[in-house]
């Protein structure tokens, strides 16, 4: 079996796994090991770099530990794996597809927002809310709820799924962790707050940089993915009109057309540690999210999910089908 068909096949594979599975807490996630050792990166650093200047460069030096080492690491192992046994190389690529991909565990998280919503019991949504979101949430009533979770369905849809899969497509298995370990710093140090300003600012400019292709495919997948709703055009002028406005480069791309395709508002004030912030609204003029809108949601993710997947497994086949004709 050649090496392109292979790696759409596990591509594929992993895939279907991260749906049906997602992330349990039992698995061994490599994710989890990560962030430990950028608390322990962070930890150190600054107890040698304590000006701005040396943030900022302390701040590089995290990237090209965390984010280059994890990168050739990966290489290291998945190469001696392939030394020891075709097997055994395998496994681990498809073990890696797998553990960098995040769209089962974000339709489970999802899920129990809409379960919780349905059975009428709002602490409960608002606690599986709190664990998606990073606003307040124990003010917050249905339509807020599903406002929240609605947004975070589609904003990590590019960069929990639709990303890793294509820097897999891109550069296998080493693509894949580079791309969530700088993901990852991203979540952990990218903020724009004292605490973060100058140490996170390198990986918040780099995730921002490999998030702008994957942001905007996954835009126009969502339009493709909205078809049979007879919403194009709406969805297209939401996107035109809003897909800057949101503070991050990227974000607002898939909420405004996921926002155009459900005909409803998103973004607008909430609550993030006791004060209000009040961002701009995506699709102004939409109604507001109800509970109703979450179970839409997810179809229309579904329907996102299986269209990209589809798109960059050919990418990744046809990319593996031109190294083979060319070298």
């Amino acid at each position: 079996m050649d090496r392109a068909l292979i790696s759409a096949l596990l591509l594929t594979l992993a895939y279907l796994l991260d749906w049906v599975l997602g992330d349990p807490p039992w698995f061994p996630h490599p994710v989890r090991l990560l962030g430990a050792f950028i608390g322990f990166l962070e930890k150190t650093v600054r107890r040698i770099f304590k000006a701005q200047t040396g943030l900022q460069f302390a701040g590089i030096l995290m990237v090209i530990i965390a984010a280059g080492g994890s990168a050739a690491l990966v290489f290291v192992l998945v190469a001696a794996a392939y030394r020891l046994h075709t097997a055994a190389g395998l496994f681990a690529e498809l073990y890696i597809y797998y553990a960098m991909l995040a769209g089962g565990d974000l339709r489970h998280h999802i899920l129990r927002v809409k379960t919780a919503l349905d059975d009428e019991d709002l602490e409960k949504a608002r606690f599986a809310t709190s664990m998606l979101v990073s606003r307040d949430t124990k003010n917050l009533e249905e339509p807020g709820l599903s406002r929240a979770s609605i947004e975070s369905l589609f904003e990590n849809s590019a960069d929990g799924l639709v990303a890793p899969l294509f820097f897999a497509a891109l550069g296998g298995p080493v693509g894949a962790v580079f791309y969530k370990t700088v993901n990852t710093l991203d979540s952990m140090i990218g903020y724009k707050n004292d605490q973060y300003l100058h140490l996170g600012r390198c990986a918040a400019k780099l995730d921002d940089f490999l998030n702008y292709i994957p942001a905007r495919f996954t835009a126009l997948v969502i339009l493709v993915a909205g078809l049979s709703w007879q919403r194009l055009y709406p969805a297209f002028k939401v996107l035109k009109s809003d897909r800057r406005k949101h503070e991050s480069p990227n974000s607002a791309w898939p909420e405004a057309a996921a926002a155009g395709v459900l005909g409803i508002k998103l973004s607008g004030a909430d609550y993030y540690g006791g004060k209000l912030i009040d961002r701009p609204a995506i699709n102004e003029h939409g109604r507001e999210a109800a509970a109703d809108d979450i179970g839409r949601g997810l179809s229309l993710y579904y329907r996102t999910s299986i269209l990209a997947f589809a798109l960059l497994a050919s990418l990744a086949w046809w990319i593996r089908t031109w190294e083979g004709y060319c070298f």
